[in-house]
């Protein structure tokens, strides 16, 4: 349980303020030294890690797609889908906390309504904590530095999913897209391990569905194959869907 255990009368000094989309959001410098006036939070470790989790999101789906916004602001700043809340108090509740995560790994409105994501999670009921799993850490050990998760692994239905690598070495830069239709993220990265080897396949950015706004998408991904997988995105139960896969790499030499 979170609780707020302190809270002094409001402060008469100047409060920064962050402005985004018309909102405003009181921000206390995190650089500034303590003070008296501060209001006190009584949380946990996990709560904690959640907030981080949400934010790291925040930040690479920010980057990932040149979104235009200060990604903390983001976090400080009222939210729908957070009943009206910031992420940065409400995604200290798991609940939450799944739905931040929703939004920038599917690339959904920044303000998108509550009943939206809600409604995505419950379509897929209890397979949703295990498709998150895969997604955030793919098939990566889950030591130091990864929540534990114990559930088995479920069956989930078939999603089209994306893939991005980056990588340079010995003087040339490999640039490639993949996208395919899977039930897991680890579906996809043995995929690429057999396409393009497994040391590359661990480098690839895996996401649910596909990120247009994504720079190697726009660079790599004509408009008409951007629109056939768009097509495959909304009818993965089709016959065909279990053979659907795009491949496009290039290589620059130095």
């Amino acid at each position: 349980m979170n609780v707020i255990v302190a809270q002094t009368a409001p402060s008469t000094r100047p409060v920064a303020m962050q402005f985004e989309e018309g909102r405003t959001a009181p921000l206390l410098d995190p650089l500034d030294a303590d003070s008296p006036d501060d209001q006190i939070v009584v949380t946990t470790r996990r709560a904690i890690c959640r907030v981080a989790l949400v934010a790291s999101e925040t930040a690479g789906r920010f980057e990932r797609e040149s979104v235009k916004h200060d990604p903390m602001s983001w976090m400080l700043a009222p939210r729908l889908v957070f009943d009206g809340a910031t992420a940065i108090d409400a995604c200290l509740d798991r609940d939450a906390c799944l739905r931040g995560i929703l939004v920038h790994g599917l690339g959904l409105g920044l303000d998108v309504e509550r009943a939206a994501v809600d409604a995505l999670i419950a379509e897929d009921g209890d397979d949703f904590d295990e498709r998150e799993a895969e997604y955030l850490y793919g098939d990566r050990p889950r030591g130091i530095g990864n929540p534990a998760h114990s559930r088995a692994s479920r069956a989930t239905r078939l999603r089209l999913y994306s893939a991005t690598i980056c990588d340079t070495r010995d003087n040339t830069m490999f640039q490639a897209f993949h996208a395919s239709v899977a039930r897991s993220a680890v579906e996809v990265r043995k995929r690429l391990s057999r396409s393009v080897g497994a040391e590359l396949a661990e480098v690839a950015e895996i996401r649910l569905g596909l990120h247009e706004a994504s720079p190697l998408v726009i660079a790599l991904v004509p408009a008409a194959v951007v629109e056939v997988i768009r097509q495959m995105q909304r009818d993965c139960a089709s016959p065909g869907a279990k053979t659907f896969e795009v491949n496009i790499h290039q290589s620059i030499q130095a």
